[in-house]
């Protein structure tokens, strides 16, 4: 593990100045599935606080996350709208990967946006509340059971998102 942090140190520390000179936003990715090893291989970033040991490597507004929240709620620690609100406020969050489960790891299935875990209410009010303006998109949705299955289920999440968004930014909740 510790050799694996070494090296992403090595890669941030040679590629955020490149990437702030060139404008370029990098957007860490956690480890999905959210486990310490897979395989018998260790991983980086399979707690919420693993996020920000990354972010200290290169403290940089260009050194930011690809906030997944579908795979912080599976994550067997922490706390999905703690870590929504901490990032937020930092603003450390590139874009947001929208989904919803049911469970933590090794026990937990994806699910449409209304039917998970996490709150989505509560999680959109954190991110608006702390002024996120980025962008967010549906992750992993269910297929439906239709013509085009993909195509709906992400037409459901997308029109979900649009819906809460409006909703809240428009004080009608």
């Amino acid at each position: 593990s510790e050799e694996l942090w070494q090296r992403l140190e090595d890669f941030l520390k040679a590629v955020v100045p490149v990437a702030e000179e060139a404008g370029v936003k990098l957007a860490a990715h956690p480890d999905d599935p959210p486990m310490p090893t897979l395989r018998g291989m260790p991983r980086l970033v399979y707690r919420p606080e693993l996020y920000q040991r990354l972010l200290d490597i290169y403290p940089s507004p260009n050194n930011a996350l690809e906030f997944f929240q579908g795979t912080i709620a599976e994550m067997a620690g922490g706390d999905v709208y703690d870590a929504i609100d901490k990032y937020t406020r930092q603003g450390n969050i590139a874009y947001v990967h929208f989904r919803n489960v049911r469970g933590k790891v090794p026990k937990y299935h994806e699910v449409f946006m209304d039917e998970g875990d996490v709150d989505f209410v509560r999680a959109m009010r954190i991110y608006l509340k702390n002024g996120f303006d980025g962008v967010m998109v549906p992750d992993h949705t269910p297929r439906m059971t239709c013509d085009a299955p993909w195509h709906a289920g992400m037409a459901y999440a997308l029109g979900y998102m649009r819906g809460l968004i409006s909703v809240l930014q428009h004080d009608k909740f």
